[in-house]
């Protein structure tokens, strides 16, 4: 249901809230998506999204309460108490159950789990064991598995029995008498099959398969890479102990995305979702980082003061800062930028460190002389006004371009080189971020630039 048409049944429910007409508000939300039943609780006032939350069925409401956001989670689970809540969160898929338990304060997530049933408990206690941001926080006990020596026909009654509960049945797992993981076979060639013969005629003894306590950023990119849309999870034994399906993949991907832009942004990531990211915590996240960028453009003054002779002698040196600055600052952040998002997909490891260095030299090269050349066009160009007025016109246009095409070619190599070197120490490469890489080509760009003046101009201009 569009987000628009939920806006418009907004104050529809509300009415019926107001009247009591449970029964009615139970049918028109009963008709909808949980997805839009989250939304639509989420812009009601936080009593009324209580009342609603209420009425739903009980089939419906673990779905939608998975949906919500943190904000809306914690605030049902205040109003429902905890006995009520306990239910309400037993009724979520075990991954996502986990995720909110992750996210409340530890006393009220240990209420809550003390309220599971003994078989929920034991789920939810063995997920949480496993090290947070690993494979196994974001994993489902509920999947389909078989033997090799049962039949196709017997392997269909069992995905009938047993399929509803599981989190997808598009894969079925092939497990021996110890639960270790042998196979995996995709449900459309059981289902072609001859219903007599048997599962281990349909193996081809190949899988992919997780490690429990393998980073969940392993298992997007294992995802991506085989294009599946679930994966066995297994632990050091090889024993089967869960499944990731392509959904909690997507949550995955997106945290880190949206983790690596911030962070090329030059900010620490968000903890929260940006509207619901306290001031203090945006303050605490970003002013770090400006602080330190503040105090590194210490060095851009210290080198402008280093020359300050040389720009008393020749001021119109100054006016090409600006345009000397930007030329490095954007070469190293387009550099950056691609391999940090490189490296993120596996196109790049640091063992081809040398190929980058190469591809990007040569790319510096092209990109330097071009612009180089352009810089020098400008000079000429603003020499027909009264903002570059000189004798010795042809020198300043060779220093300008010659430095912009020296810069160029060093932001590319610094761009690049500077994700890997973090990666090999340990770093997350997003750490480059752009106004990192920016404010290090302002110090090494203003040095080439006044390098090559003193060279190029002594005797002229200077």
């Amino acid at each position: 249901m569009p987000t628009t048409f939920t806006h418009l049944l907004e104050p529809e429910l509300q009415r019926l809230i107001d009247e009591r007409s449970y029964r009615e508000l139970r049918d028109a939300l009963g008709v909808m998506e949980p997805e839009d039943i989250a939304d639509m609780i989420e812009t009601l006032p936080p009593e009324s999204g209580v009342v609603a939350f209420r009425v739903l069925p009980r089939e419906v409401s673990g779905e939608t309460f998975a949906s919500l956001n943190q904000q809306a989670q914690e605030s049902l689970l205040q109003e429902l108490g905890t006995e009520r809540s306990a239910r309400v969160v037993e009724l979520m898929d075990p991954d996502d159950r986990v995720a909110l338990l992750d996210e409340l304060p530890v006393e009220i997530s240990t209420r809550l789990i003390a309220q599971f049933s003994p078989t929920n408990r034991k789920v939810t206690q063995a997920i949480l064991g496993y090290p947070p941001e690993s494979v196994g926080r974001l994993m489902t006990p509920d999947y389909v598995r078989v033997r090799k020596d049962w039949t196709v026909a017997r392997a269909l009654d069992h995905i009938r029995r047993y399929g509803h509960d599981a989190e997808t049945i598009n894969w079925v797992f092939v497990t021996d008498h110890e639960r270790k993981l042998i196979d995996d076979i995709h449900i459309r060639h059981i289902i072609l099959a001859d219903p007599e013969s048997t599962i281990e005629e349909l193996m081809d003894d190949e899988y992919v398969a997780l490690f429990a306590a393998d980073d969940q950023e392993e298992a997007v990119r294992i995802m991506n890479r085989y294009d599946r849309s679930a994966l066995p999870v297994v632990d050091s034994l090889g024993l089967l102990v869960g499944i990731v399906t392509v959904d909690d993949i997507a949550d995955v991907a997106e945290e880190e995305f949206t983790e690596d832009v911030q962070k090329l942004g030059g900010m620490e990531a968000l903890d929260a979702p940006y509207m619901t990211s306290p001031v203090m915590s945006m303050f605490k996240k970003r002013g770090g980082w400006l602080a330190g960028l503040f105090l590194l453009q210490i060095f851009t003054i210290s080198i402008m003061g280093f020359f300050d002779e040389q720009l008393n002698e020749a001021v119109v040196l100054a006016l090409f800062v600006p345009m000397i600055i930007a030329s490095g600052g954007n070469t190293g952040t387009q550099a950056a930028s691609l391999l940090v998002r490189a490296i993120a997909v596996e196109e790049v490891t640091l063992s081809s460190w040398w190929k980058i260095m190469h591809k990007e030299l040569f790319t510096g090269l092209l990109l330097g002389l071009a612009l180089g050349v352009l810089g020098g066009g400008v000079v000429w160009l603003l020499s027909m006004t009264p903002m570059v007025d000189t004798p010795h016109l042809w020198p300043l246009s060779l220093t300008v371009g010659g430095a912009v095409f020296m810069i160029v070619i060093w932001g590319s190599l610094i761009g690049s080189m500077f994700p890997l070197i973090l990666d090999r120490v340990g770093l997350d490469p997003a750490t480059s971020s752009s106004p990192l890489v920016a404010t290090l080509m302002d110090v090494s760009g203003l040095s080439i630039y006044f390098g090559v003046a003193l060279v190029l101009l002594r005797g002229t201009i200077l």
